[in-house]
């Protein structure tokens, strides 16, 4: 792994005393990580969002140790960013950065790259589909219609109970990945991040029910972006997700005025009371 040449891109903070960021990609798949291989704008444009509120954001937690969650991290650019800045803040705090069991080579590089004073930085495979019991469904094959809406019907909960891994249809994980899985799900979150994750419907049932064990009460922060690319397909995820959270998008002007887009979109969400 270290003898791989890999592309790098520094990430800078706005604050000068806050150490850059050297960020590896991997935008010739050498690692074979796909997508989750490549910077998106979205993530820096989320990451520059969170320089101008993490401290609000997480201002009514108490806890001595915060925990931030990102999903989908790809090369863990926004994770890494928010720890960075919980150090600036002299808070102490774990980040956990997952993704696909592929990606997560380069995203635990760039852990190690990028370590924070006072923060514990961590890399898991988390796969929505085990997580939440629900396969990702094709619905662009018409023969698929019916698939696709159950699965989006077992994507919401019958009830407010969350999820545990024992739920999940798959039987062919080994216990040490059931019970990382079971850990993300059993922890308390005070803040959860999805950066360009949502281009792809068919995977939408699987994240909205991962996203639902999760993140349990209205307690967790929950801060997604997006790249507009099919933005009715897109406004079909934030349909399903309103059945369990309320959110509101983050105005241009609560954004950093230098890296935000007219086709990229902040939303700030929280789960619904039961």
């Amino acid at each position: 792994m270290d003898q791989i040449t890999l592309a790098s891109r520094e990430y800078e903070f706005n604050n000068p005393s806050i150490d850059a960021l050297d960020i590896d990609e991997d935008p010739s798949g050498l690692l074979r990580g796909g997508v989750g291989s490549t910077i998106w704008d979205a993530g820096i444009v989320l990451a520059k969002y969170l320089e101008r509120s993490l401290a609000a954001t997480l201002a009514g937690s108490d806890t001595p140790t915060l925990n931030i969650l990102e999903l989908g991290s790809g090369t863990g650019v926004v994770g890494l960013a928010a720890a960075r800045m919980l150090s600036a803040m002299k808070r102490r705090g774990k980040v956990v950065l997952t993704d696909k069991e592929n990606v997560v080579p380069l995203l635990q590089r760039n852990a190690d790259r990028n370590k924070s004073e006072g923060i514990d930085i961590e890399t898991r495979v988390l796969d929505w589909e085990i997580v939440s019991g629900i396969k990702a469904i094709d619905t662009t094959n018409p023969s698929n219609e019916g698939a696709a809406a159950a699965a989006a019907a077992a994507a919401q909960p019958e009830s407010t109970a969350p999820k545990t891994t024992s739920d999940a249809s798959s039987s062919s994980i080994d216990s040490s990945t059931a019970a990382d899985h079971q850990e993300l799900i059993d922890t308390e979150w005070d803040l959860v991040i999805l950066s360009d994750c949502i281009w792809i419907p068919a995977l939408y049932p699987p994240l909205i029910g991962t996203i639902n064990s999760i993140i349990k009460t209205e307690k967790t922060k929950f801060l997604i972006a997006f790249e507009k690319r099919n933005f009715s397909e897109e406004m079909e995820f934030f349909a399903m997700l309103g059945k369990t959270f309320r959110f509101r998008d983050i105005k241009p002007e609560e954004q950093d005025a230098n890296y935000q887009s007219e086709d990229i979109y902040l939303f700030t969400c929280q789960r619904r009371p039961e």
